[in-house]
């Protein structure tokens, strides 16, 4: 359905990719600090240069370690498919599949290869999302809900939706030709992307009722400091500990942790530590020992049974499998 500049343009192997399918391991072409700062946040400035959409494709031939990231992202699935987590869930594209994020999950991306060419639309959360609610219906559903949360500071942003194009051709037109109008350089070049994204989203909101969400609606701020203590201190906190520092029973702070987010307390944790565990076998030389500590597990046989349990492996397969492509 798309042109033959992009199919030529997203097949081309980029120096990232040169560099990753040479080394066959994971690129730090950012240059972060992975043992400081296990789940890193994706710098703002490098994408949005250019204006308030950004349009990049995913480097190929490895793993994305875990991170977030401070704006909106689109995942569409262009060709073959890709197994993603998104704040430990996790989710298999396809073709003509697309997910939208809201900011500050945590989303990391398995192995892909030479056809599975994934792409990323990134929009800034100011000018880019007033241009959306100028544009957009004003009726209550799933993408008005997570536009609107997604605008807003002190919420929750755990949100994505996941949706299935294959037999919305419009929507696959729109998607398309705002890749394309991305990644050209022409003087109406943010005009119509703005247009675009716009019709995407209009086309989105058409068949939300046919696609899985996550979706919660949490404008809680004493929520939203326990969710980033826990996601700061999950290396030695507990529920009891939590529940002191914040004032709350613990039976209802529980509770009320799986209202807000969709996972018990100690899910969030084993998330959290899961993330960190596979970055550290990722992007670091740690041991398996040193990666218990990191994540406070008192030995190997916690870490055993957290990968059993999320990802049906092994810690000593999981590394020698993302080290050794």
């Amino acid at each position: 359905m798309a042109a033959p500049f992009l199919n030529e343009i997203l097949a081309k192997i980029n120096p990232v990719e040169q560099v990753q399918l040479d080394t066959k391991r994971n690129y730090n072409y950012t240059n972060f600090n992975y043992l400081n700062d296990p789940i890193p946040q994706m710098p703002q400035s490098d994408f949005f240069k250019n204006g308030d959409v950004a349009i990049t494709k995913n480097n190929r031939f490895s793993y994305v370690p875990a991170h977030t990231h401070s704006f909106i992202e689109i995942n569409y699935m262009y060709s073959g498919s890709c197994t993603q987590y998104i704040n430990g869930e996790k989710i298999v594209l396809h073709q003509h599949n697309l997910i939208l994020m809201d900011k500050d999950i945590v989303q990391q991306i398995d192995y892909t290869d030479k056809n599975d060419l994934l792409v990323n639309i990134l929009i800034k959360d100011d000018s880019a999302m007033d241009q959306l609610f100028d544009y957009i219906p004003i009726e209550e559903n799933k993408i008005t809900q997570f536009l609107y949360n997604a605008s807003r500071v002190n919420t929750m942003h755990n949100n994505f939706i996941l949706f299935n194009l294959n037999n919305h051709d419009v929507a696959i037109n729109a998607v398309e030709s705002l890749i394309i109008k991305g990644l050209t350089d022409d003087r109406q070049r943010n005009r119509s992307m703005g247009l675009l994204l716009s019709t995407l989203i209009i086309e989105l909101s058409q068949s939300i009722e046919q696609e899985y969400t996550n979706f919660s609606n949490a404008t809680d701020d004493r929520m939203l400091a326990i969710t980033q203590y826990i996601n700061t201190n999950f290396n030695h906190t507990s529920l009891a500990e939590v529940s002191e520092k914040f004032s709350y029973n613990p039976n209802y702070l529980g509770n009320k942790i799986k209202e807000s987010t969709g996972h018990t307390f100690k899910e969030l944790l084993d998330h959290r530590r899961l993330s960190v565990a596979q970055n550290f076998m990722i992007k670091t030389n740690c041991t398996l020992s040193q990666i218990c500590e990191n994540i406070g597990y008192e030995n190997t046989s916690s870490l055993f049974r957290l990968f059993k349990k999320y990802l049906q492996t092994t810690p000593s397969a999981y590394k020698k499998k993302v080290s050794g492509r």
